[in-house]
């Protein structure tokens, strides 16, 4: 594995819950592990091969998973072991997709989630140095009305590692108009939104123009429209890159196909990100590992990767250039 830095500029909290967590919380919450979710060490979700088919059997398993959850502990624990398993592959800095709407379905307020995942965080941060922050999420397939509740919620508990607003989710679901008023409801300066990836360019000219968006999850779908791309590049667009996901849930069919290494040529400030790392069999550390291998990136353009992480990161200045010290 490279040993350049890392940041993890993509990722969702639950998504990064491995199937050993699963089967440990399961037995200290008293309730089974869902029957056939894990297959000899790893999860065993996939669908029928089609894209959709996939994303089906994705997100049923992704709640499989997550139902073993039950309480405060289980969010500090699952965030302990994200970031340990993280820093343990170099990674210096992660930024985390959180969500209101599952912690509810665990029957814990936003306020206690945040608390339990601070545990988590200060614990490790102690041990191994690693810096996070929080971004709080709607879900897109979820609607307006749960949107705005979520934007609501953020902005009435505000909290130090919470810096920016973020949707995921079905990127088909609804428009892009649906869901603005969530982000201004929020209060938050920083903004991110899921484009670009189930959708095609068409969402992220509507994530840009409505929600105001210049970081991206995913992004990576405007290669189909040229236009876009020069426009993209006109506002200094940043891409959050997840390539194991995007081949897993068949945003394009091989290593060949996928455009990492022509957003990075032409100029995009590309970045990086693990996505649901446990449900895709992969890390931060293996998604630099792919850029290397697959799409020829050396240790320098991976540090530059990393930096464009870091200046695009949604902190304030002082841990900005803490981060950056660390990159040189």
């Amino acid at each position: 594995m490279t040993r350049v830095p890392k940041v993890d500029l993509h990722v969702h909290l639950e998504g990064t819950i491995s199937p050993a967590m699963v089967t440990h919380l399961a037995e200290r919450n008293k309730t089974k592990t869902p029957p056939g979710l894990i297959k000899e060490g790893s999860y065993n979700w996939q669908g029928d091969g089609t894209a959709r088919g996939d994303l089906i059997a994705f997100v049923h398993a992704y709640d499989q998973a997550t139902s073993v959850m039950k309480s405060a502990q289980d969010y500090t624990d699952i965030t302990y072991d994200y970031l340990k398993r993280s820093a343990d592959e170099g990674c210096i800095y992660a930024e985390i997709h959180i969500s209101a709407d599952h912690a509810a379905q665990v029957g814990l307020t936003y306020a206690e989630m945040l608390n339990a995942i601070t545990q988590g965080y200060e614990k490790v941060k102690k041990e191994n140095r690693i810096e996070m922050r929080l971004i709080s999420t709607c879900v897109r397939h979820y609607g307006p009305e749960a949107a705005l509740k979520v934007g609501k919620i953020t902005h009435d508990h505000p909290h130090p590692l919470v810096t920016a607003f973020g949707m995921a989710g079905d990127e088909n679901a609804y428009t892009a108009a649906d869901f603005k008023s969530a982000f201004d409801a929020s209060g938050l300066p920083h903004r991110t939104a899921h484009a670009g990836e189930a959708a095609g360019p068409e969402s992220v000219r509507a994530a840009r123009d409505i929600l105001k968006i210049r970081r991206f999850g995913h992004m990576v779908r405007a290669i189909e429209d040229p236009v876009l791309m020069k426009e993209l590049l006109a506002i200094n667009a940043v891409p959050e890159v997840c390539v194991s996901s995007n081949l897993c849930l068949h945003a394009f069919k091989d290593y060949a196909a996928h455009p990492l290494r022509k957003f990075f040529d032409a100029g995009l400030k590309v970045t990086l990100g693990s996505d649901d790392p446990t449900f895709f069999s992969t890390s931060i550390g293996r998604e630099y590992d792919i850029a290397q291998k697959h799409f020829g990136f050396s240790d320098d353009e991976l540090k530059r990767i990393t930096r464009n992480a870091i200046e695009e990161a949604f902190v304030d200045d002082t841990t900005r250039e803490q981060l950056l010290n660390k990159l040189k």
